[in-house]
């Protein structure tokens, strides 16, 4: 027998569940076996998203958009018989564009020059303000 550890339960405490190896091998076999006569290499069964089914009919698909239909042509095909999907999924998907492809330009970026963030402050006495000390500090008044 073998013994894997699942998870914890509510107490914090290991739950070890054990499987017979010989019963559960043969289970993996035979799932393995099935898996082999009913379905191809890299093929996709079951369930998924509307993206997935789209790309499991990508080279029917693909064949509409290479005789010059729109991905709104088809999505509207596909809302009425099948289920709704938007125009720019079948776009993102089939990487297709209205806008022919430009290259961007790169901006050019100015020389950083160094200059402070800090307000500007007028001259007192020869001493910038923000200085330390150059605030004088007054006690005070009793008139509170």
């Amino acid at each position: 027998m073998l013994s894997v550890v699942e998870n914890l339960n509510g107490k914090g405490e290991r739950m070890v569940r054990t499987y017979d190896i010989k019963e559960y091998s043969e289970k993996v076999k035979a799932a393995l076996q099935k898996l082999e006569q009913t379905q191809k290499p890299g093929e996709q069964a079951g369930k998924g998203g509307k993206s997935e089914v789209i790309l499991a009919a990508k080279d029917e698909v693909s064949k509409l958009i290479e005789k010059g239909y729109t991905a709104k042509q088809i999505a509207d095909a596909l809302r009425g018989d099948v289920f709704g999907i938007l125009p720019k999924t079948i776009t993102e998907l089939f990487n297709l564009s209205n806008k022919p492809k430009v290259p961007r330009k790169q901006a050019q970026k100015k020389p950083a020059t160094r200059q402070s963030t800090a307000p500007t402050v007028e001259k007192k006495e020869g001493k910038k303000l923000t200085e330390p000390g150059s605030i004088k500090v007054r006690q005070d008044s009793n008139d509170l």
